[in-house]
């Protein structure tokens, strides 16, 4: 089959997210998207494609059936592959091959690109140093626990861990430190604020028991 390569491949320059994520949905016209559509179309920035496009749709209020199936598991094994330090990430076919319906990217897409147009501006390549490989495997650890959270059962616990991820996967597109570093600093303020809930759970619970008569 024919294999359709993305407008950055083909150019040679590397395209801002919001040009990345038109050129996905101009290129796959199909009714449905697949997570490998999105790895061919990101090239080498293919990580933070993945990530972005798995956290996008629980950053995002939209009700989309059968969400939470189709992007935990690609979200976890992509965060383990950049903690790991592989170079390109990789997905067992069963894996690559699941898909969201092209109508639900869209308006994923659409409500994304709003926000991001405003903003794009002032993103943009420095503080180098935090894309090092070193420093993306010690991000990748906090990825893993972002996708951790994320597929705990907690009522509305999934939107801020992924609005965590969907900065991070913007600054690693656009290789913008500043902008990873503020995700991360965002990450730690979630784990310190979960850390200090489960404490006072364990605190309470004895506590409890040991009113009973």
């Amino acid at each position: 089959m024919y294999k359709q390569y993305s407008l950055e491949i083909i150019t040679g320059k590397k395209l801002q997210t919001s040009k990345l994520l038109r050129d996905l949905l101009k290129r796959h016209s199909g009714e449905r998207i697949y997570l490998r559509d999105v790895i061919d179309n990101m090239g080498e920035r293919a990580f933070a494609g993945v990530l972005l496009f798995c956290a996008l749709p629980e950053a995002l209020p939209l009700p989309i059936a059968g969400l939470s199936a189709v992007i935990g598991i690609p979200l976890m094994i992509i965060s383990v592959q950049l903690f790991l330090g592989f170079r390109k990430p990789w997905l067992p076919k069963w894996v690559a091959n699941r898909s969201l319906k092209r109508r639900d990217v869209e308006k994923i897409v659409n409500k994304i690109l709003l926000t991001l147009e405003k903003y794009e501006s002032v993103i943009h390549p420095r503080w180098n140093f935090v894309t090092q490989p070193l420093a993306r495997r010690i991000l990748g650890l906090v990825l893993v626990i972002l996708a951790f959270i994320i597929a705990l059962p907690i009522p509305f616990g999934n939107m801020l861990p992924a609005i965590v991820i969907v900065v991070i996967s913007l600054g690693l597109i656009e290789q913008d430190g500043v902008v990873i570093v503020l995700g991360v600093i965002s990450a730690c303020v979630i784990f310190a604020v979960i850390a200090f809930a489960i404490s006072a759970v364990s605190d309470f619970v004895p506590s409890l028991g040991s009113t009973n008569p």
